[in-house]
C-alpha cells in the first residue's frame, strides 16, 4: 500500500529586512505543501530580490531550513525564509 505522509502545515515565503533602511517585507508567490518544496519560493525570490535591487545572493542553513539571503548596493541585507503557517504572526 502506498500512502504519502503530508507535512501538517503549509508554507509560505517572507522575505524581511535585517540589517539596513527598513522596507516592508516581501511575501512570495503561492503555497507550498512541504518545506522541502518550499525552497524553490526562497531560492526565487532570493535572486528576484538581488536582481531587482542590483545585489548577491547566497544560501545559508539554519536549524535544517534553507535561508536566502540578498546583500544590496543600497545597503540593505534581506534574510528570506520559509515559514509554516503556525509560524506567522497573528494580526488582531
Amino acid at each position: 500500500m502506498n500512502t504519502a505522509t503530508l507535512d501538517p502545515a503549509a508554507y509560505v515565503v517572507v522575505a524581511q529586512v535585517i540589517h539596513g533602511p527598513h522596507v516592508a517585507p516581501i511575501l512570495g508567490e503561492g503555497l507550498f505543501c512541504s518545506i522541502k518544496c518550499a525552497e524553490i519560493g526562497v531560492r526565487e525570490l532570493a535572486r528576484s530580490i538581488g536582481e531587482r535591487e542590483e545585489g548577491v545572493t547566497f544560501e545559508l542553513e539554519c536549524l535544517g531550513r534553507l535561508v536566502g539571503c540578498a546583500v544590496t548596493r543600497g545597503g540593505r541585507v534581506w534574510a528570506i525564509q520559509a515559514l509554516a503557517s503556525h509560524e506567522l504572526p497573528t494580526l488582531g
